[in-house]
């Protein structure tokens, strides 16, 4: 019976990832544990219920995960005493922001300061509005869909460059991710592949939005496609990794509200981890596919910049799923198809 199961695991088909933004869904699907290869990536429209399940059809099987868009998540830093339990933590996060009462929450410790008595947690809240997380997986089961597992983009975007961290001493690279979105960004600080600081910024303005549908593609070189057969994420000569594409210096400036937001983040970071500097800066999502803007974004903060493209690291998926706006929906294949595997 044990043997059955296994085999029943290796053939099934890999889950489909539904990435909802502010007003398309964006579904995608590998196939290969180890060597990744598109299987169908399509954009629909959020409220195109004939579209969605037109698209589900396209894909092997019914399987889904879900990633909610970021303006629905709830992101908050706390401070807390090491003994304190959930019924403080949250009393705490309300009194930041009233959602949380309704919200699923996991919590992640990113730093420990102090002994003894004295000892306290900077503790990582993420946090989904329980009927938001119903709503799309009502709207994913009526077309079709069984929804497996929900997750937020903060941790998909992330998983996206796994293959980036697998050297000797990539863990120490400090990378800020700014995932731009219509409606919204997430910026998020990692040690390596491991996230110890995240923060939402609001709304994005309609002459911005409007600059990043007229950028036909990211003006930069990238890096040649891995070969078939390779199962390793080959880096550039000069030490370049792929999927990321360097953005050239900007003097644009870019608005006074996000510059102050990005210091901030900054700033908490590196009270946080002093030892630790920002080495870089990678853009994802629909906004980074204007360079210009991330170029300036990069200048401002005095930070190497590079936009991300997972059609680096899966075989076939560079007219499919090209370009930074595609980074969260191939990172929850990269995370889920090990757990088919």
């Amino acid at each position: 019976m044990g043997s059955l199961h296994w085999l029943t695991r290796r053939i099934s088909p890999q889950p489909i990832s539904a990435v909802f933004g502010s007003e398309m869904i964006r579904f995608m699907q590998v196939r290969g544990s180890s060597e990744h290869t598109i299987q169908g990536a399509v954009e629909v429209a959020l409220d195109d219920s004939d579209g969605i399940s037109e698209a589900l059809a396209l894909f092997k099987g019914k399987r889904c995960v879900a990633c909610l868009p970021t303006t629905d998540i709830l992101v908050q830093h706390i401070r807390v005493n090491v003994e304190e339990g959930d019924s403080e933590i949250l009393e705490k996060l309300l009194k930041q922001d009233h959602r949380w009462g309704n919200a699923e929450v996991r919590k992640v410790c990113v730093k420990t300061t102090g002994s003894g008595g004295t000892s306290k947690q900077e503790l990582l809240c993420v946090g989904v509005d329980r009927t938001i997380s119903r709503n799309v997986m009502e709207k994913l089961e009526s077309a079709g869909a069984e929804v497996a597992a929900v997750t937020v983009p903060l941790y998909a975007s992330i998983r996206a460059f796994d293959k980036l961290y697998r050297r000797d001493g990539d863990e120490k690279m400090t990378s800020m991710l700014i995932d731009m979105d219509e409606s919204s960004s997430m910026v998020m600080i990692a040690h390596g592949a491991n996230c110890v600081f995240a923060h939402r910024i609001g709304l994005i303005s309609p002459d911005m939005k409007a600059d990043w549908e007229t950028s036909a593609k990211v003006q930069t070189t990238h890096s040649p496609p891995p070969q078939t057969g390779s199962s390793e994420f080959e880096r550039r000569n000069e030490n370049e990794p792929r999927g990321l594409c360097g953005v050239q210096e900007s003097g644009d400036g870019i608005e006074e509200n996000f510059a102050i937001e990005l210091e901030r983040c900054l700033r908490h970071h590196d009270a946080l981890f002093p030892e630790r500097a920002v080495d870089r800066v990678i853009f994802t999502g629909n906004g980074a596919n204007d360079a210009i803007r991330c170029g300036g974004i990069a200048s401002e903060l005095g930070l190497e910049g590079f936009i991300a493209d997972p059609a680096a690291w899966i075989n076939g998926a560079s007219e499919l799923a090209g370009g930074p706006a595609w980074t969260t929906a191939a990172g929850m294949c990269l995370r889920y198809s090990e757990v088919a595997a």
